[in-house]
């Protein structure tokens, strides 16, 4: 019997998922889980971004579209970046995608080939694992520590730099650790991939979500405008509560979008039209439709921060950005996906285990604040009690 290919045995995908279809069944048996697992907005799509889609379809927009993405959505595209960035870049330097996920592969595809490799932060997002992977691309990690505020320290990435290295991948702010790199370490950064001749692939998924104003946004972007080596990957799914659009930008210089596009065009055609039609009144929206969202994440992250404070051997600061946060629990064990899966198990509480993330998260969990505040509600009780089961299975 034939098998499948050795590269895709390999793939593990995203395993919070994979935490989802263990949720579903504990609920099907009556169990109530409260859902920390995904970064899946409780928030309904803002209606005036549905309305547009509703009207484009009514309309007879489901036909092919520039494998691009439409041209009105790309002067949007520049019109917001132009705003938040600084810059406006040309069309020809903008692809619309199936998701940022999406865009993240193609750019990897587009810039390297077999056996090349790419800096990672660690912990990362699973998605850029899984990249590399379909890429036959090789990860290698620069450690983003607990101590050092999860932030890259320059001086020690010239170190990991290899004849096969092409990019290194930054995500500002972090998934998963609310991290906000600043200015100053931005450009570090950016001189780093100059100095080395490097892509530097900017993750901005969260760039709307900064909750630390001294610190701010700032992309490397701004610095090239795009037009020799920074890749700014975007989506539309948590900044405007869209995940199931799947919908995403990529802005690169000319001839590596030509390449993303090409290689979208191959696999997916093009973005439906109406799903494009979503995205540009989401850009063109007033902040009024999607300011209360993000204070309602931040919410959620203090009060979740106050949860862990009660309970004995979760320690946690408040993240300075994105929508979750991610307490240690070095002190209660050095296993975070047994803790996890106990938590999950005796109180049903789902999070997602630091080490999912890379070896810098082994003694972390990920909690999301994009579900209810209802989740949140005596929290600190459930993992009081689930603190003291673990520990008496453990004596």
């Amino acid at each position: 019997m034939p098998k499948p290919s050795a590269q895709i045995r390999g793939l593990k995908g995203q395993p919070m998922f994979q935490i989802l279809t263990r949720c579903r069944l504990l609920e099907k048996s009556g169990v109530r889980v409260r859902h920390f697992e995904l970064g899946d907005p409780a928030f309904e799509t803002p209606a005036p971004i549905v309305e547009a889609a509703v009207k484009s379809l009514c309309d007879g927009n489901t036909h092919y579209q520039s494998s691009r993405g439409d041209l009105s959505l790309l002067e949007a595209v520049q019109h917001t970046t132009l705003s938040s960035r600084h810059f406006t870049p040309e069309t020809s330097q903008i692809s619309v995608t199936t998701g940022a996920n999406a865009g993240i592969f193609y750019a990897l595809k587009a810039i390297c080939d077999a056996g090349d490799d790419v800096l990672l932060p660690d912990p990362y997002f699973p998605t850029y694992i899984a990249a590399c992977h379909l890429a036959d691309v090789r990860a290698n990690f620069y450690p983003l520590t607990a101590e050092q505020g999860f932030l890259p320290e320059p001086r020690q990435l010239d170190g990991l730099v290899t004849a096969k290295t092409k990019a290194i991948l930054i995500n500002s702010p972090s998934n998963p650790t609310g991290a906000v790199f600043s200015k100053d370490l931005i450009r570090q950064l950016y001189d780093f991939a100059l100095r080395h001749d490097l892509y530097i692939i900017s993750d901005e998924v969260y760039a709307r979500m900064i909750f630390d104003k001294e610190v701010g946004f700032y992309s490397p972007s701004a610095i090239d405008q795009c037009l020799q080596r920074t890749i700014l990957i975007n989506g539309f799914s948590k900044a405007f509560a869209m995940t199931g659009w799947r919908i995403g930008v990529v802005i690169a210089p000319a001839e590596v979008s030509e390449k993303i596009t090409l290689i979208s065009e191959s696999i997916v055609s093009c973005v439906p039209g109406f799903v494009q039609e979503a995205a540009k009144a989401a850009l063109v929206a007033s902040s009024e439709t999607t300011n209360s969202m993000y204070t309602a994440y931040r919410a959620r992250q203090l009060r979740l921060c106050e949860e862990f404070r009660k309970v004995g051997g979760f320690k946690c600061a408040a993240p300075q950005g994105a929508m979750y946060v991610f307490p240690s629990v070095g002190e209660l064990t050095n296993s975070s996906e047994d803790f996890a899966f106990h938590l999950l198990d005796s109180v049903g509480v789902a999070t997602v285990p630091g080490v999912y993330f890379g070896s810098q998260g082994e003694r972390h969990l990920r909690f999301s604040c994009a579900g209810s505040d209802e989740n949140i509600e005596g929290l600190s009780d459930l993992l009081n009690k689930a603190v003291e089961s673990y520990a008496s299975l453990k004596k």
